[in-house]
């Protein structure tokens, strides 16, 4: 009886397998089909206007309302929710029903800023054990003019008409909403701008503790798109190139320090996300953070130095 030697590992038979694939990466993603479905029926919505475009504005505002308050109270901040939803609901209002007097409108919208301050410190009364009578009532009132306020600048926007600018005639697409039409597509166009050119050639981070993923790379290239498309809409529709060029480098700036501010206050409260109602972009704070920042300003710039020369 033969006894053979043991078998080495170099002995043992070889077996081939062809190596895995690396997943298939797809072409589009949620974030492209939102974009395919909500950008026609936002465009809707505000040619339309009234009550179609009011309603969804509004539970847009209190999503965003209860995405931060959600937010506050991982830290045991208690924000008096209620009072909040009335007074951010209160300054739209006022805002789209009171347009056609300037000084009731303003006034309106002083009382439920005021009113936010007054009534969540009143609210404090019944406050839970251990929680932050300041904390409680700054989260609240940070809220109504955060996102109530600054959002409430959308609907100004779209209240905006052109028709007195030479060749814009009265009750077409430019008039209607053209002022809103042009902040929204430029400021959207320079997030997703900024995010291509970032993740392409991006090497260097301005503010690495408050938003790792962003570059100056990035933002530069956010602000050459903002400022490209606002030049390019703007002389579509018929407005001063000139003026163009500072809003466009204006919204560009502060839309970016509005996504900054919001990255800023998600590392405080430890969240990644506000919330994931919109698919492949967040929640509503994830996706309307910069245009926080840049509709005032807009509405603004307007208001004191385009619509003067519309007579």
């Amino acid at each position: 009886m033969s006894t053979s030697p043991p078998s080495s590992p170099d002995d043992a038979p070889v077996t081939t397998e062809a190596p895995s694939r690396p997943p298939r990466k797809r072409l589009v993603g949620p974030k492209f089909w939102t974009g395919v479905v909500a950008v026609p029926v936002l465009i809707v919505l505000l040619y339309v206007d009234g009550w179609p475009l009011f309603v969804p504005a509004m539970a847009t505002m209190l999503i965003g309302m209860e995405e931060l308050y959600r937010g506050v109270e991982r830290q045991g901040i208690r924000p008096a929710r209620l009072v909040g939803y009335a007074c951010g609901i209160g300054i739209l209002m006022a805002t789209h029903f009171v347009r056609f007097d300037p000084a009731w409108r303003s006034g309106a919208i002083a009382v439920c800023v005021g009113g936010a301050v007054l009534l969540s410190m009143i609210a404090q009364f019944h406050r839970p054990r251990g929680s932050s009578v300041i904390a409680n009532t700054g989260a609240t009132v940070f809220g109504v003019v955060w996102v109530g306020l600054l959002f409430s600048f959308f609907l100004r926007l779209r209240t905006m008409h052109l028709n007195g600018i030479e060749d814009i005639p009265l009750n077409g697409f430019r008039d209607r909403m053209g002022v809103v039409f042009l902040v929204i597509a430029a400021v959207w166009l320079q997030d997703n701008a900024a995010q291509l050119v970032g993740r392409t050639f991006g090497t260097r981070k301005p503010w690495p503790e408050i938003s790792p993923n962003k570059t100056w790379e990035g933002c530069g290239g956010g602000l050459l798109a903002c400022l490209v498309a606002t030049i390019g809409i703007g002389a579509a529709f018929g407005l001063p190139v000139l003026h163009m060029v500072f809003l466009g480098l204006t919204m560009g700036v502060l839309g970016q320090f509005g996504d900054f501010c919001k990255s800023l206050i998600k590392r405080e409260l430890g969240i990644k996300d506000f919330g994931s109602i919109i698919p492949g972009h967040g929640g509503v704070l994830d996706r309307f953070d910069s245009l926080l920042f840049a509709m005032p300003v807009a509405y603004l710039y307007f208001r004191l130095f385009i619509m003067p020369l519309a007579g």
